[in-house]
């Protein structure tokens, strides 16, 4: 059974992704003071009060949820999940600089659109 806190930031992820799960690994290392709680998309309990997105549009993207209550989807989350960390903050930055974020998301959907076909690829 999961506990959602909502001081915390989630990540809903898509844990039969192999892509998704190296993602996972590196949001794991990125994170040390344990800002992130990571839920797969296979098991995500959540209170009756919060509205997620449909499984059919995680399957898609991936979403982060903030304490404050905002949803971040596809590249718009990987940016904003970047920022969260020191490590990656600066990166994160360029990510959600305007001029780059029409080629984030061309990128993230791309990769998301195959991630299965790439997830053959890495394993």
């Amino acid at each position: 059974m999961f506990n959602w806190d909502m001081r915390q930031w989630y990540l809903i992820y898509d844990d039969y992704c192999d892509i998704c799960n190296l993602g996972v690994e590196k949001v794991k290392k990125l994170d040390q003071a344990g800002l992130i709680r990571l839920v797969q998309l296979s098991d995500p309990q959540v209170p009756p009060d919060i509205k997620l997105p449909t499984k059919e549009e995680m399957q898609k993207e991936m979403y982060l949820f903030s304490p404050e209550g905002e949803i971040f989807k596809g590249a718009g989350a990987l940016a904003r999940l970047l920022t969260i960390f020191p490590d990656s903050k600066f990166l994160g930055k360029i990510v959600s600089f305007p001029l780059f974020r029409p080629l984030a998301r061309l990128i993230y959907s791309v990769v998301a659109r195959n991630r299965m076909k790439l997830s053959k690829l890495i394993s």
